[in-house]
């Protein structure tokens, strides 16, 4: 890459302040102290750190005018795995529960898989993303009306795995039509419209960031 590859790249993808929320966040956490550390913070601390790495690979590869669809067919799925066992893990595990994450991965999982067969490595995994999507969808409302129900007197903006699950809900929901759609819009949209759609998928990642950066800023309960 030449220098002025490397400085965008650095300017757009090592100091974004979206990609960096949830790692600035947890900084801030440990710095200052007060906030909540449920067991499950570190596993997802972990698929947070291998999500900004995987970002920042993944844009690199882009900037050296290289495909990297191929990387993200990898790594987007092990991620994708991290984030639903983490999200099993904030409620007391049961044998139900238990069957029902092992049933989201293994379908994302398989969706991975056929998905390479039918989009090929150099292009989106248009199938994994909109099962993932669809997957987020269910388990993102699955966990907020748990918590709706749950006898826990907290309210739910403080309470850390609220922010996961509306995390979840938000990156499905909103990105689910674009992960559909992203290699057709690919194939047929001009240079200049083609910039639209990621531009508004970019603006649903600012808002799954902040949310899952939320996750490490919940304050511990004081005692009266």
């Amino acid at each position: 890459m030449d220098a002025k590859t490397v400085h965008r790249w650095i300017l757009h993808y090592i100091i974004d302040p979206s990609i960096l929320a949830p790692m600035a966040a947890y900084a801030w956490s440990r710095f200052r102290g007060g906030y909540q550390r449920p067991p499950w913070l570190r596993p997802f601390l972990r698929v947070q750190v291998l999500d900004l790495i995987q970002g920042v690979i993944f844009i690199a590869i882009a900037m050296a005018h290289h495909n990297n669809q191929w990387f993200r067919h990898i790594v987007q799925p092990i991620i994708f795995t991290g984030l639903l066992w983490t999200l099993a893990r904030t409620a007391e595990e049961g044998a139900r529960r238990t069957r029902l994450y092992l049933v989201c991965i293994g379908v994302g999982l398989a969706a991975a898989v056929t998905g390479v067969f039918v989009n090929g490595l150099l292009w989106r995994n248009a199938l994994f993303m909109t099962t993932q999507s669809l997957i987020y969808m269910g388990v993102g409302t699955y966990e907020l009306r748990r918590l709706f129900n749950s006898e826990d007197d907290r309210s739910l903006p403080d309470r850390p795995e609220f922010w996961l699950a509306a995390a979840l809900l938000i990156y499905g929901s909103s990105a689910l039509i674009f992960s559909a759609t992203s290699n057709y819009l690919l194939r047929t949209l001009s240079a200049q419209m083609v910039r639209v759609p990621w531009i508004v998928n970019g603006i649903v990642i600012v808002c799954y960031e902040l949310a899952l950066a939320k996750v490490f800023l919940c304050r511990k309960s004081t005692s009266s």
